[in-house]
């Protein structure tokens, strides 16, 4: 569990009293806050809130509990203040999902001639989730469809893709699985284009890389396919789209200095 961000919870329903304030606050909807008080409450052993007709009360043990949560949450802030002023301001940290393979080179290329200078970080989804949520990263471009409460998320971008290492561009002709990155990275996405290999007309036969590396590795060798996105080119009918977002950090917890709605706008032109 994320304690720090289960205190983060904790602390909005004790400033306002009320659930779905302390969700609009947070930006996120009530019932995974109502969750993840739930989940805090099994992991202290102890009951936090009660909530009767007359509205939501804290408990004796959430008073006693209360000036130590804010106290953690307000030195975990500290650290990432701090962090912020070590790093350099007019870089734009950047997280791209590594699903992108190929394209990854472009999209900074077209950042970087539109002047925008950015600090990369490829990893899975999840991850960058979670970093945005830490407050490490300013931007960050991921798998749809996903889990991205506390955050603010774009439309979702679709970008086609063209299969590699196969003697066939029709997917139900081709018997070699399709090398992806781990389920892990984003595990309803993963799920989501399976289910769409299989409409395809494929087996739905995947094998589970966990780099661009290995991925490429595996198609040079003939024991499977790629399949990868094309930003400028033509791409083949019937592959599976990938699906992306850019997504940002809650307004309050914005670097000041980065704009953010811009850089958004950007990636988005890049990848549409």
């Amino acid at each position: 569990m994320d304690l720090l961000r289960h205190l983060g919870f904790f602390r909005a329903v004790a400033d306002v009293r009320h659930f779905g304030d302390a969700a609009a606050d947070l930006g996120m909807t009530q019932p995974p806050l109502s969750q993840g008080i739930r989940r805090l409450e099994r992991h202290l052993g102890v009951r936090l809130f009660d909530r009767d007709a007359r509205g939501v009360r804290i408990t004796a043990a959430g008073q006693q509990l209360l000036p130590a949560a804010r106290d953690l949450l307000d030195a975990a802030d500290d650290l990432v203040s701090a962090a912020r002023d070590l790093a350099l301001p007019e870089q734009v940290r950047l997280g791209i999902a590594a699903d992108l393979e190929d394209a990854v080179p472009g999209l900074l290329r077209d950042l970087a001639a539109g002047g925008t200078a950015v600090a990369p970080t490829v990893a899975g989804s999840v991850e960058l989730v979670d970093l945005l949520r830490d407050g490490l990263l300013d931007v960050g471009v991921v798998r749809h469809p996903g889990v991205h409460d506390g955050l603010t998320a774009g439309e979702v971008l679709v970008v086609p893709t063209r299969l590699v290492g196969a003697d066939s561009t029709s997917l139900g002709h081709i018997t070699l699985p399709v090398a992806v990155p781990p389920r892990h990275h984003q595990p309803p996405a993963h799920d989501q284009l399976v289910d769409a290999l299989r409409r395809a007309g494929h087996s739905g036969a995947v094998v589970e890389a966990r780099d661009a590396a290995q991925r490429r590795a595996l198609v040079a060798a003939g024991t499977a396919v790629g399949l990868v996105p094309v930003v400028d080119g033509a791409a083949e009918p019937g592959c599976p789209p990938l699906r992306l977002r850019v997504v940002l950090p809650h307004v309050t917890r914005r670097r000041p200095e980065v704009d953010h709605d811009a850089v958004a706008a950007a990636i988005a032109a890049g990848l549409g």
